[in-house]
Formats: C-alpha cells, structure tokens, sequence
C-alpha cells in the first residue's frame, strides 16, 4: 500500500497500557500508517494520551477516537484542542461523537436525553467552529447551549483543528458532512457504503462554505489479519460484545444492516451469561460485511475495496484482547503491503 495514501491506527488500552506504547509508535510512525486515533471510555484521558504519543514521533497524525459531547462543555473541548495542535504543530484532529445512554448517565452522571442528541451535536459543531474562528462568541440561538461575549485567548486564530464526527443514521451522517471535516462511521457494512457516503455529500452540499477540500471518511474496522483460527475468535468476541454488552445503540446498527436475527441470538445468549456462545452467533456474513479478518491478503484485499469505494482514510481496530503476537502480524500487514 502506497505511504502517501492515508491509512489509519487505533490505540486501544484495554489491552496495551501506556507504559508499552514506546516501541510500538517508532514502528508505526515508521510505516505505512499515517494517523493514530485514540478512544476515551472510562480510563485513560484520550487528549493526554495524543499530546503524550505526539511528543514520541515525528509523522503521525493523532485524534481523539472519539471523546463524547455530553462530558466536556463545548468551551472545554475547544480549549483541549486548541492546546494539543498548538503542541504538535498542526499534527491533531478532534474526533467528538454522543456514546451512548449507558456511558453518559451512568458514568458521567448526566441525561443523555436533555434536548435530542441530533440537536446537542449540531450546536455543539456550531459551537466548536465560533470558538476556532477567533472572534468573540455570542451563541443564543440553541435549545441546550447559550454562549455570551467569550473569545478563545492566548491562541494564534483560527485555530485549525479538523473535527470528524462519529455518526450513523442518514440525519446524522448529512450532519456530519454539513459540519464537520470528517466522518467516523463504526462498522460500515461493506455493500451500504454507498448509500452511506451519498448522505454524506448530501451534507456537504448543505455547507454554508465549501472550502474546496475533500472531507475524509475513516471508518473503524475490526481488523486482525492471520492464518491464525485465533484471529476470528477475537474479532467474533469483539462484535459480540459491542453488541450484546454495549446497550440497544450497536445491537439497532447491527439490525439495520440485516443481521437480525444473529443480533438477537447474541443478545440471548449475552444476558444469559454465555460469552462463548454470544461470540459463536456472530455469523461469517457478519465477519464478512463488518470486519476484516483472515489471511494477511484476504485482509489486504479488504482494504482495497474499501479504497475504491471511496472511503479515504480507514482505521485499523484491533479487536480487545487481541494477543501481542496477533497485533504485531496484523500490524506488518499493512507495513510489508
């Protein structure tokens, strides 16, 4: 795969801490991949952690993948930003998305449902451009959000942050090409691409400005490319999880692409406590529209359509747990390409 196309890495905690990230970076920021993206739940402050990688390489392009709109004021969020690009000269992008009910009240403490969720994210974009701009912020307009005579100090303005959103659902993705930079789709099915993308330009051609450049589309996909049995086991358990531990957001995804009934399957067997047969539901169909997962060329070959297909910057997602060994030969995968 050629080094000047754009090809993405995310870091995942659960089952490599900080302490063993040194290594791991000079090999990634010597190879095919250009950005690393770095997801928050309930550890690890997703901004520390791109400020703290950032300091350890040269080349890669670092993003929150994804930190939620509900835990940080859209002030506080631009203030985060605006920090860590200033740090790393241009090399940060702010991925922002809603979580789900689950992480927000019962985390964090707050109602998910105060004014709807397509409303905070549209004035939390709007909020986020006024704050980069540089001028002073009167936003009186919103339901949820009301701002008065603040202006973001100390920076060189405007600052420029890309913001990429994390959205699923035709209003959400014309949102995000209407708002934001970049689109983060999580689990785009192969064959919905597509449609998905057309409501993507759909928002774009609502744009007020369109500034002639291209927005990126990076769709997380659960990748882990070996001969290994194994390396199906964990993508299988990945998807199992999300969907039956993970609330009703990703079980109605999973739905709407057709999977019905193995979403129903593995819900069952989730609540019964059957982690073993909540992974065994997830059907090959399913491993072949949500994931990529097999031989290194299968796996190559994966990526590839999703090239042609328009996506322009997809992101590797180790499944969790995923063994060292599994990693690093999914990893070389793509570096060897």
């Amino acid at each position: 795969m050629p080094k000047q196309t754009k090809l993405g890495f995310t870091i995942s905690y659960d089952f490599l801490p900080p302490s063993q990230t040194h290594d791991l970076l000079e090999v990634l920021d010597n190879s095919a991949f250009t950005h690393i993206f770095i997801p928050e739940v309930w550890g690890y402050d997703a901004f520390l952690e791109c400020a703290r990688m950032a300091t350890q390489t040269e080349n890669l392009v670092f993003g929150t993948g994804i930190v939620n709109m509900y835990s940080r004021s859209p002030a506080t969020m631009a203030q985060a930003a605006a920090s860590i690009d200033e740090q790393t000269e241009g090399r940060f992008i702010l991925g922002v998305g809603l979580s789900g009910p689950q992480v927000v009240q019962n985390w964090h403490g707050l109602n998910y449902y105060h004014g709807s969720p397509m409303q905070r994210t549209r004035e939390y974009l709007e909020i986020l451009h006024l704050i980069f701009s540089g001028e002073t912020v009167n936003y009186d307009t919103g339901t949820i959000f009301k701002l008065k005579n603040f202006k973001l100090r100390t920076f060189e303005t405007p600052v420029k942050v890309p913001v990429y959103l994390a959205a699923f659902g035709t209003k959400n993705v014309q949102l995000a090409g209407e708002l934001a930079d970049g689109w983060l789709p999580i689990w785009t099915s192969y064959p919905e691409i597509p449609s998905l993308k057309d409501n993507f330009e759909k928002g774009i051609a609502k744009r007020q400005k369109i500034d002639n450049k291209d927005k990126e589309i990076a769709p997380f996909i659960v990748t882990c490319a070996s001969e290994d049995p194994k390396a199906k086991y964990y993508v299988q358990k990945q998807l199992s999880f999300y969907i039956g531990g993970m609330g009703t957001y990703y079980a109605r995804v999973a739905k709407q692409y057709g999977f019905t009934e193995e979403v129903e399957r593995i819900t069952r067997a989730w609540n019964a406590g059957d982690r073993e047969l909540a992974l065994k539901e997830v059907s090959e169909e399913m491993l072949a529209r949500l994931a990529a997962v097999g031989p290194p060329e299968k796996v190559l070959a994966r990526y590839e359509t999703l090239r042609k297909s328009g996506i322009t910057n997809p992101v590797v997602w180790l499944p969790v747990g995923c063994p060292p060994a599994l990693a690093l030969e999914t990893i070389h995968t793509f570096q060897d390409s």
